[in-house]
């Protein structure tokens, strides 16, 4: 019975480290995505002089780093990033590793695309969504 116990006990723990494993790879790669596709927006952002285009483009980029459940996500302009997990912020803290150390970064640049999303001036926008921009490829690195 001891050994019989032993390997069963041994065979739960590998299997619950693996599912820990598999999830934070998961976490990671869906965090991934949601990154490239922030840094995407926010460019596309910068290319228009329409600002409700324009401050649309940075609300994505909001959407993608927060995802639905995080304060200033609105759904009403899409979410480039649905499906693909659950903000880059929430998704990048619980993969861990070099992933959780984008974390910062994610915070940063959404606090400064939801000022960008609040302007009144279009050169203000533009120029939250570089700076975004700039943000979230310091993030990118980190990850790597």
């Amino acid at each position: 019975m001891g050994k019989r116990y032993m390997t069963v006990l041994m065979l739960v723990a590998a299997l619950g480290l693996w599912a820990v494993s598999a999830f934070a790879q998961e976490g990671g790669k869906g965090a991934v995505e949601q990154l490239k596709t922030a840094i995407q927006h926010s460019g596309f952002s910068q290319n228009y002089d329409n600002i409700q285009t324009a401050k649309q483009h940075l609300q994505h980029v909001v959407n993608c780093i927060e995802g639905q459940r995080g304060p200033m996500y609105d759904g009403g302009v899409g979410n480039p990033c649905e499906g693909k997990g659950n903000g880059a912020m929430a998704d990048s803290a619980k993969a861990g590793g070099k992933m959780a150390q984008a974390t910062v970064w994610l915070e940063v640049a959404n606090d400064i695309a939801v000022s960008g999303v609040k302007a009144k001036d279009i050169s203000k926008v533009k120029a939250a969504a570089w700076t975004t921009q700039t943000v979230l490829e310091h993030a990118d690195k980190a990850t790597r």
